[in-house]
């Protein structure tokens, strides 16, 4: 076969096929739809609805009799209590025992009093405490503001001259130059410091003011206790405190001298610690 004749029967088949579609297409398109038919209502009567049968409630089985004929028994009752008091009714009568009158001396006896030597321990806890009694055992913070005030101003008057010569300082003053200095000390300070448990479950308080001599290096080289505290328990610890203490830094760049004196004033009160 030529190819001239390929060409023609491809052309005639598409032709064809062309025509068949739009027959059918057109065929489809013109013929009658197929409607289904109407549906007619229906229409219920709700008169017509059926009485629903009540529901029966189960009978409970009859006790059978054990006797023919009726016996009445006689209605049992509790014996009454303090409700029937309460509500007015009157309780039953008690029987009445005649008992011979108490004698005279009995009737007459004093209350009982519990009798305590005066001498006693005991006679003093039960004794009322008089006012000023009262007052000695109330709690006092100590050590107050106005005694702690009053030390820092003796000290500052007995080395002003060697405060004004700036060898001695506070350790509360506000130094610039020294001020690094002094809270490394302090700082040194709160980590061996402590409260003696004997004195603290005691209650005993108080103020120990020191004077420590540094040199250059930053290391302790005296402790001058200024005062007792009053208690020597409080004291010793102030002193074993400062001596575990190694170096706290060297001087100031600006200061030229070769020791450097420091006045602190430790605190115990409320079972707590200061430093000043």
């Amino acid at each position: 076969m030529s190819d001239r004749f390929m060409e023609k029967s491809f052309l005639f088949l598409l032709i064809l096929s062309l025509l068949l579609h739009l027959g059918v297409g057109t065929l489809l398109y013109y013929l009658p739809q197929a409607t289904p038919p109407p549906q007619e209502p229906v229409f219920i009567d709700l008169q017509q609805v059926p009485d629903l049968k009540a529901q029966q409630q189960p009978r409970q089985q009859e006790t059978p009799r054990q006797s023919e004929h009726r016996v009445r028994v006689p209605r049992e009752t509790a014996p009454r209590g303090r409700d029937a008091i309460d509500h007015g009714q009157p309780a039953p009568p008690r029987p009445q025992v005649q008992t011979s009158p108490p004698p005279r001396e009995a009737s007459k006896t004093p209350p009982r009093e519990t009798q305590i030597a005066p001498g006693s321990s005991a006679y003093s806890l039960l004794k009322p405490k008089s006012q000023s009694a009262r007052q000695s055992t109330a709690p006092q913070l100590f050590p107050s503001a106005s005694r702690l005030a009053g030390l820092e101003e003796s000290y500052r008057r007995k080395f002003e001259n060697e405060i004004a010569e700036g060898e001695t300082r506070f350790l509360n003053s506000d130094d610039i130059q020294f001020g690094s200095f002094l809270r490394r000390f302090e700082n040194a300070v709160y980590g061996l410091w402590r409260y003696p448990q004997e004195a603290a479950m005691k209650g005993i308080e108080g103020i120990t003011p020191v004077r420590v001599t540094f040199n250059r290096s930053g290391e302790i080289t005296k402790v001058q206790l200024l005062e007792s505290s009053g208690a020597a328990v409080l004291d010793d610890e102030v002193l074993r405190t400062l001596k575990q203490i190694g170096t706290v830094g060297s001087f100031p760049k600006g200061y030229d001298k070769d020791e450097f004196h420091l006045i602190a004033f430790f605190q115990y009160g409320g079972a707590r610690r200061s430093l000043r």
